[in-house]
């Protein structure tokens, strides 16, 4: 009996090490970003406003997509691209994914929470928006622009050597 009691602190500890190194990365990846464009999707439940204002709040700057356009191509590395899914499931837990995206597509962060609530769906979907929130707010968000540019630098040098590479096979002495 004592031996599987210790096993499973042990599986815990291990589990709840895990889930503190994830959420410390997942802060890190947020961290490197500074605006968030929101995907319009109806503002279901008042969602949208919810989330924009959390982000805000927090220190993001939310865009629309127009504002979006306007910036240029460097600043465009900083922009997260949220979208969430709300689901109702007959007889179960509802759920909620909110996903945020880089400008190349790439995920950042994404959470599904569940939520139980029999009065209302929009209550059961603030409820399930309030999970995430918490969530991400555990990850002390703070702007650091190094975070994205580091990845960036190494992609452009890592194009640049490829690109002198296979010009080189050509036989092209072309300088750029």
């Amino acid at each position: 009996m004592k031996i599987k009691q210790i096993y499973c602190l042990l599986v815990a500890t291990v589990l709840l090490n895990t889930f503190s190194m994830a959420q410390s990365k997942s802060g890190q990846k947020i961290n490197g970003y500074k605006y968030l464009c929101m995907e319009e999707q109806g503002n279901l439940h008042d969602l949208e406003d919810k989330f924009n204002a959390f982000f805000s709040e927090i220190g993001f700057t939310i865009l629309t997509p127009d504002d979006e356009e306007e910036l240029s191509d460097d600043e465009r590395l900083y922009v997260l691209y949220g979208s969430y899914v709300y689901n109702t499931v007959p007889d179960a837990l509802d759920n909620m994914t909110l996903t945020l995206r880089n400008s190349t597509g790439r995920i950042i962060f994404s959470s599904t929470k569940e939520a139980a609530c029999f009065v209302s769906v929009k209550r059961c979907a603030q409820k399930a928006s309030d999970k995430i929130i918490q969530q991400i707010r555990t990850l002390n968000y703070s702007f650091d622009p190094t975070l994205v540019q580091k990845k960036n630098k190494s992609k452009v040098v890592e194009d640049d050597e490829t690109k002198n590479e296979s010009t080189e096979q050509d036989g092209s002495t072309e300088e750029k």
